[in-house]
């Protein structure tokens, strides 16, 4: 319990640190976000069409930092485009897409304001890395340090961190999709009866008035829920199919009532629930054929960005020895997780296992079709409603290969190494880059 509490301080403390040293608008469609933020606090109502374009986007994330926002004074007429701009490494970089002007402290005004919407993004980050302690104890039960280092590598995780601290729906995507995986496996371990997770259909509507690709773990749940009943009841047909039926109303009944408004009123305004006539007017649009390349891009950007790539293009990477060691550390928890699955029971090891892993590919292969429409979809931040999962399986890989003697110190380990890395991304990187 204290080295959790220890790890969300320091993440809560180092979340902060990129929140308020990164330059505003510097990260992957913040200043965007932010003018969704600034219309909700201004007009009081849902924007309409594609002149914002975040607007595709359902406003739960954005309510949040609307209501920090105004404690201040939310205006959209400070950010100055950098002239000089020049993505290019090099003596004639120029990184910023803005110019940084106003941002020393003291904040007032328009500033402050967007200062205070980056801590609500602050704080959903931490409650993230919580929940994610709590979904690695429910996957792999008598292992708590598999869960305390999942929590650590995600809460040191530079990425993390770095959108941690910036203005974007992924933090709520994250959040909600921890709560509901979360959901998910402690209705699984109780039978498939609601009453163990009864938070998850709260976390599944959430997660889609977050972000809608939050969608593609719904048959994630609804397979954690039959395989907790057949666990159970195998043997009974009739008692089988009802519990079934009943916890599947009870979890997805509740989450369509909660999304059932911002569909039919996508319906309404665009012709299509999900609100694609409109988004595509907001992206640049794929216009060549895929390719086996184009794979290889998407699988490379998701990798690269997921551990670390900072600015708003993500155009400020971390040197190549960090994705070296990384990549070898992912063949290794692949191993890992192989042999876990090969030698381990059904219902502890190989069950949690699955669920996980289908959550990941679910996600994946959302993003996947996605991209077939729309270019710029490299970005591992796009993962976010399985990060949590994608932690909880990367961790465990790793330490199952470590005798039980020294579980612990290899967890330490593991985590101090990240946690190295998390300073070094900020101090190392990003602000050498910007300043």
């Amino acid at each position: 319990r204290l080295a959790i509490l220890l790890i969300l301080l320091a993440h809560f403390a180092l979340a902060l640190q990129y929140s308020l040293r990164n330059p505003l608008g510097e990260a992957p469609d913040e200043a965007d976000h932010w003018a969704y933020v600034v219309y909700l606090v201004q007009e009081r109502s849902l924007p309409v069409g594609p002149q914002l374009t975040q607007a595709k986007h359902p406003p739960l994330y954005h309510l949040g930092a609307a209501l920090f926002a105004a404690l201040g004074e939310p205006a959209n007429d400070f950010f100055h485009p950098n002239p000089a701009v020049n993505l290019r490494p090099g003596p004639a970089s120029s990184p910023n897409f803005f110019q940084p002007d106003h941002e020393q402290p003291p904040w007032q005004g328009a500033i402050l304001s967007f200062h205070l919407a980056r801590l609500w993004s602050v704080l959903l980050s931490t409650a993230t890395v919580a929940i994610t302690f709590a979904l690695g104890l429910a996957a792999w039960r008598g292992r708590p340090g598999w869960a305390l280092a999942a929590a650590g590598v995600l809460a040191f995780t530079p990425e993390f961190l770095f959108i941690g601290g910036s203005i974007n729906n992924d933090n709520g995507a994250a959040l909600c999709g921890a709560l509901a995986l979360w959901g998910a496996l402690a209705i699984y371990r109780d039978g498939g009866r609601v009453r163990a997770g009864w938070w998850t259909p709260l976390a599944l509507g959430a997660g889609v008035l977050a972000k809608v690709s939050s969608l593609a773990l719904w048959p994630v749940v609804w397979l954690a829920i039959m395989l907790g009943v057949w666990v159970d009841l195998r043997d009974a047909l009739l008692p089988f199919l009802r519990r079934v039926v009943v916890t599947s109303l009870f979890v997805f009944l509740p989450a369509l009532l909660m999304i059932a408004p911002w569909f039919v009123r996508n319906w309404r305004l665009y012709g299509d629930g999900m609100g694609m006539n409109m988004a595509l007017q907001t992206i640049d649009q794929r216009t060549a054929p895929w390719t086996w390349a184009d794979t290889t891009w998407l699988l490379r950007g998701w990798f690269v960005s997921f551990w670390g790539k900072f600015g708003g293009a993500g155009h400020i990477p971390l040197p190549a020895w960090f994705y070296v060691v990384l990549a070898i550390a992912t063949i290794v928890s692949i191993c890992g997780l192989t042999w876990l699955w090969l030698r381990g029971d059904w219902r502890n090891m190989r069950i949690p296992l699955l669920l996980l892993g289908l959550a990941v590919a679910a996600v994946a292969v959302g993003m996947g079709r996605y991209s077939l429409v729309a270019l710029g979809t490299d970005q591992g931040r796009l993962l976010y409603p399985a990060a949590s999962a994608l932690v909880v399986l990367f961790s465990a890989g790793l330490l199952v290969w470590i005798p039980d003697r020294w579980q612990y110190t290899a967890v330490f380990t593991l985590v101090a190494l990240f946690a190295v890395l998390a300073v070094f991304g900020l101090w190392g990187v990003l602000l050498p880059a910007f300043y």
